[in-house]
């Protein structure tokens, strides 16, 4: 099979522009960057608006979405999730698949899980190691935080 000069330009054009794409989400501006991992860019999206009012009155209110919710044992686990997980969201509100209430996903429960350990070592010495943390420290869910409470929980 032979292809054609017109298709192999066409194929180098948008392998460039891919290209050039991914350098730049990659090396682009920081502000990009850290625009992207911060909660305000988290609660853009509407249905997250509870969420973020509720980590708006907690304890752990100085800490970005992105260092509980996504791995940070290494920078290519991060962005490799950080990808991943924005993708899916991204395709998820496209076509109206978004979950009413929004639960955490058994990966991202493990996520969470190791950053809290990871955060707090020191105390979880003593702790159960088969419990998640927020089955005692339920105020630190987003729905048990100040008066934001999850309607659909008992």
């Amino acid at each position: 099979m032979r292809i054609s000069k017109g298709l192999v330009k066409k194929i180098t054009l948008f392998s460039a522009l891919l290209t050039v794409a991914a350098l730049f989400l990659l090396f682009g501006p920081p502000a990009l960057l850290e625009k992207s991992e911060s909660p305000e860019f988290c609660a853009a999206c509407h249905v997250m608006l509870p969420q973020y009012a509720a980590w708006s009155h907690n304890v752990h209110r100085y800490i970005r979405c992105v260092d509980c919710h996504l791995p940070n044992d290494n920078q290519f686990n991060h962005f490799l999730w950080k990808g991943i997980d924005g993708t899916k969201d991204v395709v998820f509100f496209t076509i109206g698949r978004i979950p009413d209430p929004i639960r955490l996903s058994p990966h991202g429960s493990r996520f969470v899980q190791a950053n809290c350990i990871s955060c707090h070592k020191d105390m979880f010495a003593n702790m159960d190691k088969q419990r998640r943390c927020w089955d005692c420290h339920r105020q630190q869910r987003h729905t048990h935080t100040g008066v934001i409470w999850d309607i659909h929980k008992p």
